[in-house]
């Protein structure tokens, strides 16, 4: 491997000189390693979401070398969050549920939900007796949503299925959910059970016009560098996770990943993965589309995580070899390093990309890098060897990385804000 000039002058006095984010880290005594120690929550997270008037996060997090364990203090009590994605995750939904309230709680609500009540019942007696019938006397803009709620409605008739789901979707109530979600930047398909019956309650007063709420100032996002807002996706793809069923999501995705000559196993482990949203996998097979090459590796990794955090880590990782991809150089392969992806660009440069919070250096991580360096030197086109995340690097870590060639950058997705 050859490193460039510009290269070999990253050392940490460069990187502090440049104000690059390079955090000291305490060193264990008579050992190779850092210690895991507490450090500032501040560090890592925009002061917004340190104090705010729905919580407070605790001064101090907790590292394991790789995340930080966050202590986040509201009214309902103190919480334990892993990662700063979560973090962002866990406080969303707490504005979210906070202006639902205040939509639940007003006198209009009330009284539109009684009304969409009772035009859903009427709607799904209606749909049962006589689902052409019904179908042919709604508006225009209902009929629209036809081409998606004509098997519904046909299954309903039959008794294959639930009519109310026919109903809902003809009512909108479905896609009123994902507006909903979308502006306030969070997933429809939320764990919060409370969110969940909140977003189904709004959405269902909503969807047959008898309560009209102002979407436009209700915007939260997760800022720059976060993997959970719809915000930051394209507008096509923002329009298909809005007006699309968990369904029709699951068929186009399927269809995108085996034109990408995916493996039929792989794609089917990935869609199947009940840890992964419909909007998660749709956004994920977007970028994989993207950058256009066989998606197996990743695939493969992402059929295997079982927590939302271990999502999330996903999610951020796809971000990051796609703004390689279309900023830096285009990526040309992806394969599979145990626990890992490295992809290699068209400058003969091997990316590796890991979402983390504080990278510490560790025997995992000198482990890791000299089996990167080992794949490196197994393949001849790979000229320059880069670690790349979202996150923030120790000194330490910085300074081993680059002893071995190996160039270190952090928040690759730009700072939290």
């Amino acid at each position: 491997m050859h490193r460039s000039t510009a290269e070999n002058m990253r050392s940490i006095p460069f990187l502090l000189l440049l104000g690059l984010p390079v955090l000291s880290a305490q060193v264990a005594p008579q050992s190779n390693y850092e210690v895991l120690e507490p450090v500032p929550a501040a560090n890592f997270i925009p002061a917004v979401l340190m104090t705010n008037t729905l919580c407070t996060v605790a001064p101090m997090a907790q590292t394991d070398g790789l995340h930080l364990t966050y202590t986040l203090q509201s009214p309902a009590g103190t919480e334990s969050i892993v990662g700063t994605q979560s973090l962002i995750t866990r406080i969303n939904e707490m504005k979210a549920l906070v202006a639902l309230d205040e939509i639940n709680n007003s006198e209009e609500f009330g009284k539109a939900l009684l009304k969409a009540g009772a035009e859903k019942v009427g709607s799904v007696r209606d749909v049962v007796k006589d689902p052409l019938g019904t179908v042919q006397r709604l508006p225009l803009g209902a009929s629209r949503l036809l081409g998606r709620v004509s098997t519904s409605v046909k299954n309903a008739a039959e008794g294959n299925a639930d009519p109310r789901a026919g109903a809902q979707q003809v009512l909108g109530v479905r896609r009123m959910k994902n507006e909903l979600a979308a502006r306030f930047g969070v997933n429809p398909y939320t764990r919060d059970a409370s969110l969940q019956n909140k977003l189904d309650a709004t959405a269902r007063a909503m969807a047959g016009g008898a309560l009209v709420v102002n979407l436009s100032g209700l915007m939260f996002t997760g800022g720059v560098g976060t993997a959970i807002s719809v915000v930051n996706v394209n507008q096509t793809l923002q329009r298909t996770l809005i007006e699309s069923t968990p369904e029709e999501m699951a068929v186009k995705n399927r269809a995108i990943l085996l034109a990408l000559k995916a493996a039929p196993d792989a794609v089917e482990g990935f869609l199947s993965n009940p840890a992964l949203s419909p909007w998660q996998k749709t956004i994920l097979t977007a970028e994989l589309k993207d950058i256009g090459l066989n998606p197996d590796p990743f695939l493969r990794l992402a059929s295997k995580p079982a927590t939302q955090e271990e999502v999330l880590d996903e999610m951020q990782i796809m971000q990051i070899l796609l703004k390689h991809h279309k900023e830096i150089a285009p990526i040309v392969s992806i394969s599979e390093v145990p626990g890992a992806l490295a992809a290699l660009d068209a400058n003969g440069t091997l990316v590796t990309p890991i979402s983390a919070d504080f990278i510490l250096w560790s025997a995992t991580k000198e482990s890791g890098a000299d089996a990167l360096l080992k794949m490196a030197k197994e393949d001849p086109r790979v000229k320059h060897v880069t670690l790349v995340t979202d996150g923030l690097v120790s000194a330490r870590a910085m300074e081993e990385f680059d002893k071995r060639g190996i160039l270190a950058t952090p928040q690759a997705l730009g700072p939290l804000r």
